[in-house]
């Protein structure tokens, strides 16, 4: 087995989208469950009957309550589209632009961008996740490294790496089957 491996990536390779429904799958695999969809859903809940009990013990009618809830709805889009543009924003990121080399190692990750050099070791790296499109090494919780799948020979060559990953962030002491908290 290679002691490294070195490979050149776009971190727009895997769109920003893409990568944070994968994220998000995985926080909720991790997790064991669907925490912040169930606290979502609540809160609606909880606001609906609010606005049910403010408008219907006034005797405000109807019209009122249908108010409150285009309220509602229009917080929740509003909320929706700061969580696009914020994705929009990071994608056009300075920082997602050019070719970067990445060396996976025993030490770590070294990250090699014409704006940037870093190296972060497998201790303080969160994991990584195996997709259809290629790796993502995880940085922290939203912060991630892809690799697409073309620069791996097959997939075999890929779950050779993820599994590489594993090996060595298991030496630096991470557990690696560890949930978030």
């Amino acid at each position: 087995m290679s002691t490294s491996f070195e490979f050149y990536s776009r971190f727009d390779a895997i769109d920003i989208g893409y990568a944070m429904r994968a994220l998000a799958a995985e926080r909720r695999k991790r997790s064991k469950g669907w925490g912040a969809e169930i606290r979502a859903a609540i809160l609606i809940v909880a606001l609906i009957a609010i606005a049910a009990i403010a408008t219907f013990s006034n005797d405000a009618g109807i019209g009122v309550f249908l108010a409150f809830l285009l309220l509602i709805g229009a917080g929740l889009l509003v909320i929706r589209h700061n969580i696009q543009s914020y994705q929009a924003k990071l994608s056009r990121s300075p920082m997602r632009e050019g070719v970067a080399q990445v060396v996976l190692s025993a030490l770590g990750m070294r990250i090699t961008h014409p704006g940037f050099e870093v190296l972060i070791s497998w201790s303080h790296m969160e994991g990584l996740i195996v997709t259809e499109r290629g790796l993502l090494l995880l940085i922290d919780g939203y912060g991630y490294c892809p690799i697409e799948r073309s620069a791996f020979n097959d997939d075999a060559h890929m779950r050779e790496v993820a599994d590489q990953i594993e090996v060595w962030r298991a030496a630096a002491g991470v557990d690696t089957s560890a949930p978030d908290a």
